[in-house]
């Protein structure tokens, strides 16, 4: 074989060792399990991040804070999602450590459904605290009436909907109870509910009983509501407005308190101060280990919730979601590369 001959078997035997080594490298699978408060968000993130990373395949169940935590610490799941960030208690018993990602952020929103009602509902935090408690029982209680002069309100029993399943909205939800009243006492992803309150798992399900129950209300993830088109309440903040749901007061919240972020990027806002903030706003973690024993995973892993951290803000508006503001981006990239 002359010089050339040669030369070109051993370029052709070098590329099929590369094309071998290629064909076998090992791609990862990350499966995920969690809070349905961030789900419509993930279920576009993964839609568009699988589709552009043919060795990564991302997969979420939504199913519950609670249930993504025990999956998480079981070990049965590559990351969790929750709206509760985990105790103490909780991360020692992950020995490869934990890592609390702040990926996005939302409002929980009462959505309501009142045949013939044309005004905005208005609720003020005592009547929030009355309704969810079960000592407001009907719609023209003068309570409500009390903060929406002019509105003619049914004479009708109120319909409470809310979760069964151990949820990180519900969490939310009470933790802001518990912060604006001294009546409310229990907090939690589950807490006991009314008698005759209608009980059901997920927010799609809440969202939907609410869709099909006259004189209903329940609380859910702005997402959920948005995407029914069910009414929203106007929720009275600290400052005593009465303020919609929307883009500009879920951000006004968040930004209420970008100063006093810890490090760990585990913030709860359980009231934000301001006239413009919406009142129920709450943080969405993806728990990670800060050890992996699979560089593969791990390196996946930073891939999957980096693009989400950058390009994937890019689709929280639209979906209602609220897009992380710039400080709480850094915090969380500088979390996330702890990640080994």
């Amino acid at each position: 074989m002359g010089r050339a001959g040669l030369k070109g078997a051993l370029l052709t035997a070098a590329l099929a060792a590369v094309v071998c080594v290629a064909g076998t490298a090992k791609a990862a699978e990350l499966k995920g399990a969690g809070a349905t408060f961030p789900a419509n968000l993930y279920a576009e993130w993964i839609s568009e991040f699988n589709r552009a990373n043919a060795d990564v395949t991302v997969s979420y169940d939504a199913v519950g804070s609670g249930e993504g935590i025990r999956r998480f610490t079981r070990g049965e799941v590559a990351f969790g999602a929750t709206e509760r960030p985990m105790s103490e208690k909780e991360v020692a018993a992950v020995k490869e450590g934990v890592l609390h990602v702040p990926t996005t952020a939302g409002m929980v929103v009462l959505a309501y459904n009142i045949p013939g009602l044309t005004q905005d509902l208005r609720i003020g935090r005592e009547v929030l605290v009355g309704i969810l408690s079960g000592r407001i029982k009907t719609w023209n209680d003068p309570l409500i009436a009390a903060a929406n002069p002019g509105v003619t309100l049914p004479a009708k029993d109120i319909a409470l909907v809310a979760r069964r399943d151990s949820s990180g909205t519900t969490f939310s939800l009470t933790n802001h109870l518990a912060t604006v009243s001294d009546s409310w006492k229990e907090v939690g992803t589950t807490v006991a509910w009314p008698a005759n309150a209608q009980i059901v798992t997920g927010s799609e399900g809440v969202a939907g009983r609410i869709a099909i129950t006259e004189y209903a209300i329940g609380y859910v993830e702005y997402s959920f509501a948005a995407r029914l088109k069910l009414h929203t309440a106007l929720v009275e903040n600290k400052a005593g407005q009465f303020v919609r749901a929307d883009a500009a007061s879920g951000a006004a919240a968040l930004a209420s308190a970008i100063d006093a972020l810890p490090q760990d990027g585990r913030q709860l806002i359980p009231d934000p101060v301001g006239e413009t903030v919406y009142p129920i706003v709450s943080y969405s973690w993806v728990l990670l280990r800060r050890e992996n024993g699979d560089k593969v995973v791990a390196d996946a892993l930073k891939r999957f919730v980096g693009w989400g951290l950058e390009k994937g803000q890019s689709h929280a508006d639209k979906l209602g979601y609220i897009p992380l503001p710039a400080p709480v981006v850094s915090r969380a990239q500088a979390i996330l590369a702890e990640l080994r």
